[in-house]
């Protein structure tokens, strides 16, 4: 099978919206414009915070065919192996490596002669999910796979961990929060209030999830044949919605 290097560089936003249930009025009309009503002043605020991905996800294929279904079979048994060998070898443990899709089926082929019948062969196809928590693998392993009976690489994403995501979350609701309250105090100052406390804060309560992934076109890395992937950074966006108390200055 030939190989082509890879780059492929991921950005991933995680975005949290904010709580539907109990409308507030100002964010309803115009989420980016602040306004007053009495002793309270109703505000949106957004925030992000920016950080490396530390895990990588590698989506790795396998396929063998034959004239029959058993042979197909195990030839992509056989194939499966010696490619779980290599990556254990290389470092890479059995819970990294799971299994995404398994399909036996036929594969018709157009006749040789026209008006023949189309030749049928078997396939069998073996899909993996390798997680990796250093994205720096990602190549080394890829090209591990390649050489050991992988036929197809469908996808690498970068992603966070449980624990960096979660980091990356307080820091962006800290950014959103003080967006919001230096809105709150703008409002206030022009309309002679002053900011005493808040009434109510509304985020998200649901888990966050990627919104955009893009990748570059596929590049020879320079001065080898090995595969170079490069995770870009992950940006982690917040918003809230804080209604503050105030009172007449």
């Amino acid at each position: 099978m030939s190989r082509k290097p890879l780059i492929a560089i991921g950005v991933v936003a995680l975005v949290l919206l904010a709580g539907c249930s109990g409308a507030l009025s100002a964010a309803d009309s115009n989420a980016d414009s602040p306004s007053s009503s009495g002793s309270q002043i109703e505000v949106a605020g957004a925030g992000s915070a920016d950080g490396q991905p530390n895990r990588a996800v590698v989506d790795v294929g396998v396929t063998a065919t034959a004239e029959d279904a058993v042979t197909a079979r195990q030839r992509l048994a056989e194939n499966v192996s010696r490619m779980r060998r290599a990556l254990t070898e290389a470092g890479v443990a059995d819970e990294q490596i799971t299994t995404s899709y398994y399909d036996i089926g036929r594969d018709y082929r157009p006749p040789r002669e026209e008006g023949g019948e189309p030749e049928v062969r078997y396939r069998a196809t073996h899909e993996f999910e390798i997680t990796l928590p250093d994205v720096g693998r990602a190549g080394p392993v890829i090209d591990t796979a390649v050489q050991n009976g992988a036929t197809d690489i469908n996808n690498v994403e970068f992603t966070l961990s449980a624990e960096r995501r979660q980091q990356l979350e307080r820091d962006a609701r800290q950014a959103a929060m003080a967006d919001a309250r230096r809105k709150a105090e703008t409002v206030g100052a022009t309309e002679n209030l002053t900011i005493t406390g808040v009434d109510v804060i509304r985020v998200d309560s649901g888990s966050p999830r990627p919104s955009d992934v893009e990748y570059a076109t596929q590049t020879p890395a320079p001065d080898s044949g090995d595969t170079d992937v490069e995770a870009g950074s992950v940006t982690v966006v917040a918003s809230v919605q804080v209604v503050y108390n105030a009172t007449a200055t």
